[in-house]
């Protein structure tokens, strides 16, 4: 009956090791940013525009989220973390706010845009979503590369 009984609390503590470790590992995606709550890790303003809030998550898990994108380059140039450290960066796509990876999207530069930090970039999930508000707003068009210079 003992061997039983410690059997038993052998495979319970296994079992709650093994699911404290998943808990450990960081979730690979997007975190929603609590607009008009989270600060800025930059600025220190409060992230309110869900056209402009930014993301990035480093290979550790660990979130940072931003009001702009000008914000989360600057973080990242001035070795806040350095760039090797992020797992992904997250932008919004300006028509549906939903948090996309960086490297797919399609950024336009638009005085007319007035985002937060007046960066005045916007990132789109299609090149067709772009080309209609760059025809409404003028501005250039940019490659995720183009934001790092």
């Amino acid at each position: 009956m003992k061997k039983s009984k410690l059997f038993s609390i052998g495979i319970i503590s296994l079992l709650l090791l093994a699911l404290s470790f998943q808990a450990c590992q960081g979730k690979i995606g997007p975190k929603p940013i609590k607009y008009g709550t989270d600060q800025c890790a930059y600025c220190k303003m409060t992230v309110s525009d869900q056209r402009f809030g930014t993301q990035l998550q480093t290979k550790k898990g660990r979130t940072y989220n931003f009001d702009d994108v000008q914000c989360m380059i600057s973080f990242v140039k001035e070795s806040n973390v350095k760039k090797e450290e992020v797992a992904a960066f997250y932008l919004p796509d300006y028509l549906s706010n939903s948090l996309l990876p960086a490297e797919k999207l399609f950024y336009l530069k638009s005085d007319e845009l007035k985002s937060p930090m007046r960066g005045n970039i916007a990132a789109f999930k299609s090149l067709e979503d772009l080309e209609k508000t760059k025809a409404s707003l003028g501005g250039t068009i940019l490659k995720w590369e183009d934001l790092w210079k």
